[in-house]
């Protein structure tokens, strides 16, 4: 992640979410780059908001942001109890009722480079579809959950669920409300709205 590193390494003290989005969006580009490069390309194309963190202290600041960002009105439904625990200083946000959330926060299986795309299982999605969850999703994921193609991932979805494999195996690669359906690679899909932090877990 040499190429991420370069780009958001050298931060001011106060670094501005939307500073961050332009980077992301404005500076990639080329061709014939290493997957993880091409990701953060693909994924913002597709209308994603990406933010690269290098550490848990960077995520808890841009989450804030995130939060500032959606407006007065947050109410947050989460799949993953721990991630209430890390934003705890959010805690009164967070509601066990997804029907009244306007952002879901969730983790994800694995990361589609070659598309931008952010595979989701019945982990993060509680059986239902993403149609029927919030307009807004704020995905925290980590580098090493970075995989080529969709065949990749489901192999590591065999590997990492040996016995009991999740359900309801999403690829989400619509952030833009302009995009079409068919840019949502699963039954009962929708656009979303989508935050990506992306933590640096891997030596660089």
């Amino acid at each position: 992640m040499n190429f991420l590193k370069k780009i958001f390494g050298k931060r001011s003290s106060e670094p501005n979410l939307g500073e961050e989005k332009i980077v992301a969006t404005n500076v990639l580009s080329g061709d014939n780059l290493p997957a993880d490069e091409q990701f953060a390309i693909n994924f913002t194309q597709n209308g994603g908001k990406f933010i690269y963190c290098t550490s848990e202290l960077e995520i808890q600041h841009f989450f804030r942001n995130i939060l500032m960002e959606i407006g007065v009105y947050v109410k947050i439904s989460t799949p993953n109890e721990s991630l209430v625990d890390f934003f705890e200083e959010h805690q009164s946000l967070f509601t066990d009722d997804v029907e009244t959330a306007n952002v879901y926060l969730t983790t994800c299986e694995y990361l589609i480079t070659s598309m931008g795309g952010i595979m989701l299982s019945s982990n993060q999605l509680r059986q239902r579809r993403t149609s029927e969850l919030p307009e807004i999703f704020i995905v925290l994921a980590k580098t090493s959950q970075m995989v080529k193609s969709i065949d990749e991932g489901m192999r590591g979805i065999n590997l990492k669920y040996p016995k009991q494999k999740p359900t309801g195996l999403v690829t989400l690669r619509s952030f833009d409300e302009n995009r079409t359906a068919n840019d949502v690679m699963n039954y009962g899909g929708s656009y979303k709205k989508t935050y990506l932090i992306l933590l640096e877990d891997l030596p660089i």
